[in-house]
């Protein structure tokens, strides 16, 4: 009888630790470039919205939360979405960061990396936009 009531009190926990995946695409979906931008997911393509592009590794754009053991050659060579916000201030080609923090969605982009890169996001977004100096300061 313990064991049923413990899994009862633990499963609400678990559905509401994941992230928010209407947001994630959401946000992915309106980052704009002068083209039609590719993605490579390394953990969340069967959740993510049909209308975002997946392709292989070498043909992505951009890299959706890479293993830390992914190659560091590939990582310098590609843009980079990571999960964590200490892999944000750690990899400069990381443009942002979508990662758990107290069970709710984090999504934090760099002002200037997207700049660098040649990307934007609209303004309704802006919320999710940070210097690259307020990152370096936490």
């Amino acid at each position: 009888m313990k064991k049923r009531i413990s899994i009862f009190l633990f499963l609400p926990i678990l559905a509401f630790s994941e992230l928010n995946m209407r947001e994630v695409n959401s946000v992915l979906l309106s980052i704009h470039a002068s083209k039609e931008l590719k993605y490579y997911s390394f953990k969340l393509n069967s959740v993510m919205d049909e209308k975002i592009k997946f392709t292989s590794i070498d043909a992505a754009d951009i890299l959706l939360f890479p293993e830390k053991t992914f190659t560091k050659v590939m990582l310098n060579k590609k843009t980079v979405i990571v999960n964590s916000y200490q892999d944000l201030n750690e990899n400069n080609n990381s443009i942002g960061a979508i990662y758990l923090k107290k069970n709710r969605t984090q999504i934090i982009f760099i002002k200037e990396r997207l700049k660098n890169k040649g990307l934007s996001l609209p303004k309704k977004f802006n919320k999710y936009i940070v210097s690259a100096s307020l990152l370096n300061s936490k």
